[in-house]
């Protein structure tokens, strides 16, 4: 199957009981702080020096700022857990907190190397716990606290993870073939060549920017897939004349000048999210670009410039600045703002 990307985004939030615990530590805090001070200095001494206290005895401006610091204590521990959500796609988990200044972090699913989940004592009879995630190449674990039943949640990470790590670009000449006969759509575009303008008969650099420029397009929307070596009627025309170009004229040399011109032109670390394969059909070999959605934006890098282009139907768009940080907003932020 070519379409293996998840339609639908999952937001969990954690589980209630973490305002009571916040609330709990948090007025133990608040409790504590008070008798020191009240150690230190002699707040109805300080009080009767005040202004205010001709007006209003001590015990009632006491009550009042009790009752004034728990109702911002309980607002703020409310909406702290309000605003806080796990945000789950089909590559990427999205952690989003904070009242005022929003935060996030994003963790890529696809260099998980193991989910696991526990919970303690109270966690098991309020069903909530922790899933902790390992990554390659990485002695840090990232863990989402208070998460309520933990195990479905570690489970499904599981799913996700093996679905991600089984896309590959190896498909029987077959699946190739009615791939193309579906015709280009908002995952799937063709192009002629990498590199060979079969009009001027000569290699043109424009057509490898064109080939970037659909790659950032789809790193930056929800993923796809580029056939080159294939026209816009779904004619397969092979990469002879591209391999003819090189100084090393096979399919190890287009794959090498590929990813140089990828490095160059979008940056090395977005190599991560696409695989290439070159497939046989009919007889004439075409390079088959599977692109990941990218968990973060991707910019096309041209004379010292970067453009900025999503997926649109079938075709490409540029975006301009205004329009770029709107699109940014939107798309790798969760829906909880």
């Amino acid at each position: 199957m070519y379409e293996t990307y998840l339609s639908q985004q999952l937001i969990v939030k954690k589980s209630p009981v973490v305002m009571v615990k916040t609330f709990i530590v948090l007025q133990m805090t608040a409790v504590a702080v008070f008798f020191l001070a009240a150690v230190l200095a002699d707040y109805g001494e300080i009080y009767d020096n005040l202004p205010l206290a001709n007006s209003l005895s001590f015990y009632i401006a006491e009550a009042v700022g009790i009752f004034l610091f728990e109702t911002i204590l309980v607002f703020y521990i409310f909406f702290s857990w309000y605003k806080e959500y796990y945000e789950i796609t089909e590559d990427k988990v999205v952690h989003g907190k904070g009242i005022v200044f929003r935060k996030q972090n994003v963790i890529s699913l696809r260099t998980l190397k193991s989910v696991s989940y526990r919970q303690g004592p109270l966690g098991r009879l309020t069903k909530y716990g922790a899933v902790d995630l390992a990554h390659d190449n990485t002695t840090q674990i990232t863990t989402f606290d208070h998460i309520p039943e933990p195990r479905k949640y570690a489970d499904l990470l599981v799913n996700i993870k093996d679905s991600v790590g089984n896309i590959r670009v190896n498909p029987e000449p077959e699946s190739l073939a009615s791939l193309i006969s579906k015709g280009e759509h908002e995952r799937l575009e063709f192009k002629t060549s990498f590199r060979w303008d079969v009009l001027q008969n000569k290699v043109n650099k424009n057509l490898e920017k064109a080939v970037m420029k659909t790659i950032v397009s789809f790193l930056n929307s929800g993923g796809g897939y580029l056939l080159v070596g294939v026209d816009d009627e779904g004619k397969v025309m092979g990469l002879e004349n591209d391999y003819r170009s090189l100084p090393k004229p096979n399919a190890d040399g287009f794959q090498n000048h590929f990813t140089n011109v990828f490095h160059s032109m979008i940056g090395p670390e977005y190599r991560q999210f696409i695989e290439l394969s070159i497939n046989k059909i009919n007889d004439n070999e075409c390079c088959l670009v599977a692109v990941m959605p990218s968990d973060k934006p991707a910019y096309l890098k041209l004379d010292q410039q970067e453009e900025f282009y999503i997926r649109t139907g079938n075709g490409t768009t540029g975006l301009k600045l205004s329009e770029m940080s709107s699109y940014i907003n939107s798309h790798w932020r969760g829906k909880l703002l």
